[in-house]
Parts: structure tokens; sequence; C-alpha cells
């Protein structure tokens, strides 16, 4: 049976206080860190995929335009020719984002006005195809990226505090080893402050949730 009478050692049970604590805290940091690694990762990854979207459709933009300045061109040189029913043939199939630019440049009477615009893609009903989904996808794409910032900084917070958390756990096993009772104090003292630093990092920051994002969307 134990001894009952034999005194309790408060340094003992200081130390195992402090043990206790850092590694449940230090193996949450942990957790924290990964679930927050991953969102990262898929952060990442959809800023990659929106800016792979993002060239396909500056892409097939250029695509557009390409076919907007060579049904412009050929209807220019029928209308120059005074062939008439090719120009309106070409002028049907001109595409349909095309056609306000061209009908504003026509308002102007470019053929007998010298001080109207030289082409319709200069004028300001002209909306370059492909450039305005484009932009849209780089500017999620951004902040998608930023999300993943925010991820990693988030998990190297939570990482340092369980570096901190290990410091306390160090300086109180060790501790044990000791019989001066001034060299455990002191050894517990320092375990006691990575204790509480570690504590007080962990807390201020954020917690990840399975399938949802940080604060504020994901």
């Amino acid at each position: 049976m134990p001894d009952e009478s034999k005194p309790v050692d408060k340094l003992e049970v200081a130390s195992a206080v402090i043990l206790s604590i850092a590694a449940l805290a230090s193996s949450g940091a942990s957790y924290e860190a990964g679930l927050w690694d991953g969102e990262q990762a898929a952060h990442y990854s959809q800023a990659g995929a929106l800016r792979v979207e993002a060239s396909r459709a500056a892409l097939e933009g250029d695509a557009l335009r390409a076919i907007e300045v060579q049904t412009f061109g050929a209807w220019l040189q029928a209308k120059s020719r005074g062939d008439d029913p090719l120009a309106d043939f070409f002028q049907a199939r001109f595409p349909a984002d095309f056609r306000p630019a061209f009908n504003a440049w026509m308002a102007d009477h470019p053929l007998s006005n010298p001080s109207a615009a030289p082409t319709p893609f200069v004028m300001p009903a002209y909306r370059s195809p492909g450039r305005a989904e484009a932009s849209a996808l780089d500017a999620r794409a951004d902040m998608t990226f930023e999300k993943g910032q925010y991820d990693n900084a988030v998990s190297d917070a939570f990482e340092q505090g369980a570096t901190v958390l290990a410091i306390a756990l160090f300086f109180a096993g060790i501790g044990q080893v000791f019989k001066a009772r001034g060299t455990r104090i002191a050894l517990l003292t320092v375990a006691s402050l990575a204790l509480v630093a570690g504590l007080l990092r962990i807390v201020s920051l954020p917690l990840q949730t399975i399938g949802l994002g940080p604060p504020g969307g994901g």
C-alpha cells in the first residue's frame, strides 16, 4: 500500500500539470496546423485552376477578335469597291459583341466624315472579347491565392505555438531528473513561462473545422 504519510511533492504536481497541459495543447496546435495546411493547398490549387481558365478565356477572346478584324476588313474592302451585296453579306456575319461598336461607328458616317473614328475598334462601345471574363477570373485567382497565403500564415503560427509548447515539455520533463530543489524550481519556471507563451500564441488564432474555410469565407 502507498505510504499516505509521505508529503506531496508540490514540484512534481506542478511538473505533471505543465506536462499534461503542454502535451494536449501541443497536439491540438499540430492538428490545427495540419488542417490549415490542407486549406492552403486547396486554395493554391483553386487559384491555379482559375488562372488556367483566365488564360483560356483570353485566348478565346483573341481568336474572336481576329474574326472581328478579318470580317470587318472584308466588309471594308467590299464597301470600298462598291459591292454592297458582298458588304451586307459580311456585315450580317459580324460577331454579336462587335455590332454595337460597329453601329456606333456607322452613326458617325465614317465613309464621308473625316473626323470620325478610324475603325469601330477604338469606339467606346467596343469591348474586346474575352478580356472582361479573363480579368474577372484573374481577380478571383488573386483573391483565392491570398486566402492560401492567409492559411499558410495561420498554419505557421500554430506550428510556432507547438514549438514553444515543446520547450515547456522539455524543461518540465528534465526538471524531474534533478534532485536539487533550486534547480527544479528554475526549470519549472522556464517551463511555465514557455507554457504560457505557447498557450497565448495558439488561443489567439482562428480554429479550422474540416470542410469549412477561414472566418469570412473559405
